[in-house]
């Protein structure tokens, strides 16, 4: 599960800014400074990771669902749609990127709720310029329902960290 999360936040990275203009996917390099970025907020869900993967069995069996609560921990990650590549492609299809601010990676976090729903949108580096943190929250609010994590087959909410490249 961690690879997964891994790799889908890699493949995240990947768009690349065009102007202020629609955006195009690309495979350019990440930055040391995104690289950082990036270690520092899966540093702690890695290490959850590590020992969920070593107690996995025990960890969800014994588990009592709250369908009031929000879960760190999930079987199956909350995701966009079905289809691994159609968040890529809503973000270069809605996404203003400023000419300014080329370069820049923002991470933004916000809870998919039980039915689908985004709530509790954050901006998670504070550096970053205001202008840039208002189009990502924009971005996120355009988003139709996403595909709720899961525990036991059943639907919980959950927080999702989205890298978005300018």
């Amino acid at each position: 599960m961690k690879t997964f999360t891994l790799l889908g936040l890699v493949l995240l990275l990947g768009i690349n800014s065009a102007q202020a203009q629609k955006s195009t996917i690309s495979s350019a390099p990440f930055s040391e400074k995104d690289k950082n970025l990036i270690a520092s907020v899966l540093e702690t869900h890695v290490s959850l990771a590590n020992k969920k993967d070593r107690d996995n069995r025990s960890y969800f069996e014994n588990m009592t669902l709250d369908l009031d609560s929000t879960y760190y921990e999930v079987e199956t990650l909350a995701k966009f749609s079905e289809k691994n590549d159609e968040l890529n492609k809503f973000i270069s299809q809605n996404l203003v990127r400023p000419s300014d601010y080329k370069g820049e990676t923002v991470l933004v976090r916000f809870k998919v709720e039980r039915f689908g729903e985004i709530s509790k949108i954050h901006v998670l580096d504070t550096g970053i310029s205001p202008t840039l943190s208002a189009e990502v929250i924009k971005l996120v609010k355009k988003m139709h329902n996403w595909i709720p994590a899961q525990i036991h087959g059943i639907s919980v909410a959950s927080f999702y960290v989205l890298p978005i490249k300018f």
